[in-house]
Parts: structure tokens; sequence; C-alpha cells
């Protein structure tokens, strides 16, 4: 068993409080609260990341079958615990999936012929054969998340950690995590996920932790129903179906091998891409856009990434053209303002304040949108230093804070609360309602749901 004794957490102030939980083996514990609330923060005094890592002050214990881990190294404690971090590219040290996948059990200096009869086992096992001999550079989002997932499995530890683990998932991906969490459950494993979404848990979890106020509070599984969520203002507990969406939402199908001629506000034509390596193409298709808010979702894989890449010029190769208003435009940052999947490509300065003054002069415009996101009193940290779910929000700050006509976010509400995924679909709703054209890729109904707009679903 798992156990936090009086256990705190001080960074320049108190992050966690006199924290007394425990964990038992074959149970999956919930950890659930607003962005930077300590989520994240306690899975890395588990595995060691703070303090040896993030410098952070520690008091009180935290045990493992009796043993204090805050006595271990980190090479020991890797031999209990194993986890997938919120950002699983930050965590990879391969090009090959199954070089990934060894890479642990090399360093344990575990026989060959043993590794790969444990990775076998493993993805047989977890019905992750199709991520096996795979570049890792081109995989989704999702299927990185996947990957990672899968390769801390292989090193079948006591201990499971997993941070925002649905952020990049698409429903099918989704399903396919539930059952690897069931097939730990059954392997005795002890497994802690913080997590923002709620509803694919439901069903699974032994124990609701919400963490508010710097301290841990354990609901029974019996009391975690739709009154506590919403008195909570938590993320919804209950799944949210395509076809409730397609009843509020315009919605269309678009083909990814489709040349039919395009309208709208923006007109993306001949859109064509594949990597160089593979003779598949991506996509080949026009796709017109219209003002306002636009969600783009579809299945792990299917080119929505990508798509927004050739977009906004980041993939140089792409040849396709693009027009505004009737316009032909060339990719740039003047006329489009882009969120990346993986925030930390973005972010470049020493402070929250440089990081803003780089899309605008106005102090008034950036104190207002740091003011909206919540980041106003943060101005001097470093941005590197801020949660996940901050480093988000900073970068819709400087989007609202640009004076661009095209606005573009790839998985927006990854690391985001309940509250703070409201305030953004506000300051979205305004930016619509100002002439913004506004595209979202995501795989979170419950965003599209609240914010309501135009849904296009890329198939193939």
């Amino acid at each position: 068993m798992l156990k936090l004794n009086h256990f705190s957490l001080t960074y320049d102030q108190p992050i966690l409080e006199d924290i007394n939980l425990s964990f038992k083996p074959g149970e999956i514990t919930v950890l659930t609260g607003s962005s930077g609330c300590g989520k994240s923060s306690l899975l890395k005094a588990i595995n060691g990341v703070i303090p040896y890592f993030q410098p952070a002050k520690l008091s009180g214990d935290m045990t493992y079958d009796g043993k204090s881990l805050l006595d271990l190294d980190m090479a020991e404690r890797s031999s209990l615990v194993a986890s997938v971090f919120q950002n699983p590219k930050t965590q990879f040290y391969a090009v090959n999936s199954t070089d990934e996948m060894a890479f642990a059990l090399e360093n344990r200096n575990i026989p060959a012929k043993d590794i790969f009869d444990r990775i076998n086992y493993y993805t047989d096992l977890l019905e992750m054969q199709d991520l096996l001999n795979r570049d890792i550079f081109t995989l989704s989002g999702g299927e990185k998340q996947l990957l990672a997932i899968t390769s801390v499995a292989c090193m079948d530890n006591d201990i499971y950690l997993f941070d925002e683990p649905s952020s990049s998932l698409d429903r099918e991906a989704i399903s396919r995590f539930k059952r690897v969490l069931i097939k730990l459950k059954e392997l005795g494993k002890i497994i802690i996920i913080a997590e923002h979404r709620l509803y694919y848990l439901k069903d699974l979890m032994d124990q609701f932790v919400l963490i508010s106020d710097n301290k841990a509070h354990v609901y029974p599984i019996s009391a975690v129903n739709d009154d506590l969520i919403q008195a909570k203002n938590l993320r919804a507990l209950t799944e949210i179906s395509k076809s409730e969406l397609i009843k509020i939402c315009s919605y269309q199908k678009q083909s990814k091998y489709s040349s039919n001629q395009a309208n709208g506000k923006l007109i993306c034509q001949r859109y064509i891409y594949q990597h160089d390596d593979q003779p598949k193409k991506i996509f080949d298709f026009n796709l017109g856009i219209d003002q306002g808010i636009n969600f783009i979702i579809g299945k792990n894989g299917i080119g929505k990434t990508t798509f927004l890449r050739c977009l906004s010029g980041l993939n140089k190769k792409f040849k396709g053209k693009t027009y505004y208003d009737k316009k032909l435009v060339k990719p740039s940052y003047k006329w489009l303002s882009e969120v990346v999947q993986d925030v930390n490509y973005q972010l470049f300065t020493e402070s929250v304040w440089s990081e803003i003054s780089l899309v605008s002069d106005s102090d008034q415009a950036k104190k207002d949108a740091l003011t909206q996101f919540g980041l106003i009193s943060k101005l001097n940290r470093h941005p590197q230093s801020l949660s996940g779910g901050e480093k988000q929000r900073l970068l819709l700050a400087m989007a609202k804070a640009s004076n661009k006509p095209i606005i573009v976010l790839d998985e927006p509400t990854s690391g985001l609360c309940h509250g703070q995924m409201n305030k953004m679909i506000e300051d979205l709703q305004k930016m619509a309602k100002n002439g913004k054209t506004i595209i979202v890729v995501t795989h979170d109904y419950e965003l599209i749901k609240n914010c309501k707009g135009n849904i296009i679903e890329l198939v193939e």
C-alpha cells in the first residue's frame, strides 16, 4: 500500500498541506481539481521528479509497504513507480516505437530476449500491436499518448501514475485506454490518475479525491454523482455523444480525399500532404470554413493537426493555396494566431509579461487578456514554471491580445478544468462576435456542447 502521511509540498508558497491518503493495490484513484491546484505536483512528488529535478520543500512522509519513498534515489524510485506525463513527448528517448518500449528495460540490464518477450506480452495484453515498429515522429498526439502508456506498462512496476491521460485521445482511443486500466487493475497495480475529464472513469474508479484549497478531500464512490460534480464545478460525469452535438450544431462530414469545390470565409484549396517516407497521402482535399467558431473532429491519426500545420505554414513543403475573404494569402504569422498541441514549443521568454509582449504593444490589451485567463498575478513567473493548464491559458491570452483575423487552436482544453474551460468559451465567443474566424481541433465533446458552433468531421 502507498500512503501519504501529513504530507506537504511548498514552492514559493504552499501547494499541498497535510495530505493523508492511502492507495491500495488493484485500485484506481482519480485526482481532480482546478488547474494549478497541485495534482501534477503530487504525482511528481511520488515519482521523484520533485524534488530531484524540480525544487520544492517537502514535509511529512510517503511510504510504500512501510518504507519511505522519500529515502529512495531516482533509480530506486523508478523501479517501483511508472509515469505517463501530461505531455508524453517529454518522456520519449527513441525514434522507433519498439525501441521506446525497450528503452527502460535495457537500462535495467534485462536480457534482449526477455525484453522482446515482455514487449510482445504487453502489446498483446493491451491490444497495442499496431504501435509496434512505428516512426514516433509520424504518430498523432493520441497515438503518442497510447505509446507512452504501453511503454510504462512494459516496465511492470507496482505503481502507475497518469497525468491527464485522455487529453489527446479520441473516443476509440479512450476505450483502448480503459481496457489498459482494467488489465492493470487485474494485475494488482496501484493506479493514480490526475484528470479533468471524468466521464470515462466513472465506472472504473475506486477512490475519488478532489484537491482544493491545498487540501485533499476524499469522497466515497457512492457520492460521486452529477450533484457533486455541479456543486464542485467539475467536468461532466456523463458521456456526451456525437448525436447530441449534431442536434445543436451545424455539422458536415469532410472526406480527406475529396476534391469538391469549397466555399466559406476561409478557403483551403488543393490541400495535399504526405510524409516523405510514406506512399499514402495523409489528405488531398478542398475545405471551406465559415467565420465564427469551427470545430474539427475525427479519429486519432486522421490528419487534423497536420492540416493545421499546413494552414499555418509549419509544413514547409506544403504547396496548397489559402484564400481569406476571397484574397490569396500565404501562411503567415501576420494573419493567423495558433495555439499548438504542445504549448512548450511556443514559450520562449523568461516571464509571462515578456511572453505576451511578443504579440502586442498595448499594455491594456495584455492586462485584459491575462486577467481573463487568470494569469495577471503571475506576470513575473517564468512560463515554463507554470502548470500545463496555465501554459495553455497563457497561449490563449496571447491569441486574444493579438490582432489577427484567424485563431487556430489544437486541443485547447488539455489541462483545463471546468471553470477555465467556460472562461475560454466566453472568450472564443467574444472573438467570434468581433469577426474572428476560429478553428478548434478537439476531441472534447463537452467543449463543443457548451460552446456551440460549426462541426467539421474529417473522415477517410
